[in-house]
């Protein structure tokens, strides 16, 4: 992750007992470099656009370590020690003097964390909590608190969310799973209260969704480990792109990763200047505020 002046990046697992056991690294412009440990397995970090400096916080979440990640899939769903080495937590940090908080009690590996970007909006995207749930909010400019707010598909099945992606305007959420090949769409306009609008099978495994700026376009693939990934006529390797109107998702194309013998599609990232040209901040009852004019 960029922030001024420095790189953060954070760790999967570790070389000694690789279990899930990490940290983060901080290289600044000197190249001097800045240790932080994480007690949880951590995994990803995301953190608060800088036009909103005034909540100075950072999420980290937790994973699992190169013992389990390592392993085919079927063989890890079935040790349930090795299910009980799957991180629980997410941490609240003081990102200025990166330090942690408090701990969230998230079970089950929540993995990814998206914020919510609209510049009033003081809560973060509910991530998915655990193979099996949509989970936690945390919330408040300066107290955090994690709960459950729903359900992903029937959790006896396993379904196992793998990613998440929330339109710019913080209504809609995106969620793959990656047993069922399904994407499900969320109204989470009201963020405790996550209403289910439509669901619609992509693959036969799928990973990463990934929209466009405009939340025209999205995006879909399908590796999540070259070890998990499923074997024979189920092992499709595809990128896949939709239409969404907002209310149905319309096929717009496809490439068959095994057939052009491109590898494995694992997750897709936009960049676009236009978008941070469109920028618009001025300054209201003290504050800044921030609006977007994207284009595609």
């Amino acid at each position: 992750m960029r922030c001024p002046a420095a790189l953060l990046i954070s760790g999967l697992s570790n070389a000694e007992d690789k279990g899930g056991k990490t940290g983060l690294v901080e290289y600044n412009n000197a190249g001097r470099v800045r240790a932080d440990g994480v007690d949880a397995e951590g995994r990803a970090v995301w953190i608060r656009r800088p036009r909103q400096p005034r909540l100075n916080r950072m999420l980290t979440s937790s994973f699992t370590g190169w013992k389990n990640y390592m392993r085919p899939l079927p063989e890890l769903l079935g040790d349930a020690e090795a299910m009980k080495n799957f991180g629980s937590t997410m941490v609240v940090w003081d990102f200025h003097a990166r330090k942690p908080i408090p701990d969230l009690s998230v079970p089950g590996a929540p993995l990814e964390i998206r914020w919510r970007c609209n510049p009033r909006t003081t809560t973060p995207s509910p991530p998915p909590r655990s193979l099996e749930d949509l989970a936690g909010l945390a919330e408040g400019r300066r107290t955090f608190a994690a709960e459950a707010v729903g359900d992903i598909g029937d959790p006896k099945k396993i379904p196992l969310p793998v990613d998440i992606s929330l339109s710019l305007d913080d209504r809609t959420l995106f969620v793959d799973s990656f047993m069922d090949g399904m994407v499900r769409v969320y109204d989470v306009s009201s963020p405790k209260k996550p209403k289910l609008v439509h669901e619609q099978k992509i693959g036969a495994q799928v990973n990463m969704v990934s929209q466009s700026w405009t939340g025209e376009h999205v995006y879909f693939t399908s590796s999540l480990l070259a070890g998990w990934d499923k074997t024979g006529k189920d092992d499709e390797q595809f990128l896949k792109a939709y239409r969404w109107d907002g209310k149905k998702l319309s096929p717009l194309f496809s490439v068959d990763f095994k057939k052009e013998k491109l590898g494995r599609p694992h997750i897709t990232r936009f960049g676009q200047d236009l978008f941070y040209k469109s920028q618009i901040t001025t300054k209201r009852g003290g504050g800044t505020e921030t609006r977007v004019a994207a284009a595609e």
